[in-house]
């Protein structure tokens, strides 16, 4: 019966995203507990940053897309970065990234721009051009930007 299919397709991805949730659990908490911070551009990580035991500290834009960050706001965030020694700011890759990646940029070496994936799949190919996949290629680069391990997500 089709909606036998249909309910036996539903527990299947249900299961895929348990398995998946555990993994980029087990991943992200790889980085030591005081490296668990991002810095985005955008305010897109709170639901994720709850979830896995994350704080976002900053970020570069207003809550309000329409407005950009005051040079006094840039300045403060700048000096935040670099006194928790943060080593990597996140930004969206359907967003914008002149303003993190100025940042980034005063900044010098000390700290790297990753870009993620959050309210748009990827490119075909692109490893988050699924749901599952942009879980997880957005869970390996956070990782690996922090310092931590994400060879459990991997395949």
């Amino acid at each position: 019966a089709p909606e036998a299919v249909v309910t036996e397709c539903a527990n299947d991805y249900v299961d895929q995203l348990l398995k998946a949730d555990a993994a980029i659990a087990a991943a992200l908490h790889t980085v030591p507990v005081e490296e668990r911070v991002l810095v985005t551009n955008h305010d897109a990580m709170g639901y994720f940053a709850d979830r896995y035991g994350y704080e976002v500290l900053d970020t570069v834009l207003p809550s309000s897309t329409l407005s950009e960050a005051s040079p006094a706001d840039l300045e403060r965030l700048e000096a935040s970065i670099v006194s928790l020694g943060v080593p990597a700011i996140f930004a969206e890759h359907q967003h914008n990234g002149a303003e993190i990646e100025a940042v980034a940029s005063r900044l010098g070496d000390k700290v790297e721009v990753v870009y993620l994936y959050t309210d748009v799949l990827g490119e075909l190919g692109s490893g988050a051009d699924t749901y599952l996949g942009l879980l997880k290629f957005d869970a390996i680069a956070i990782t690996q930007a922090l310092g931590g391990d994400p060879n459990g997500l991997s395949g």
